[in-house]
């Protein structure tokens, strides 16, 4: 059962704020302990990675990482040859 609920009715109908309160919503403190416990439920739900998968993929970020520095090192000095003939 949805209802909703004027926060402020002295208000014109215009500037009226409402929210949705669901049934059984309880008080802020009983929503916070609901919200802490349901992250807890979906993080025992998660799949970690093995060490394998871990390092594999460090080794391809650290080898995207180092092929782009080595183009962009080509880029710079063939640029920097390009401009100092112009001198």
């Amino acid at each position: 059962m949805i209802q909703l609920l004027r926060t402020k009715p002295t208000l014109p109908e215009a500037r009226l704020r409402r929210r949705t309160i669901l049934s059984g919503e309880g008080n802020l403190f009983t929503r916070i302990r609901q919200f802490l416990m349901e992250c807890w439920a979906e993080l025992k739900l998660t799949q970690r990675p093995t060490k394998q998968e871990v390092i594999s993929y460090s080794m391809a970020v650290l080898v995207v990482i180092l092929a782009s520095a080595a183009y962009l090192a080509l880029l710079d000095i063939i640029l920097a040859r390009i401009f100092a003939l112009f001198r």
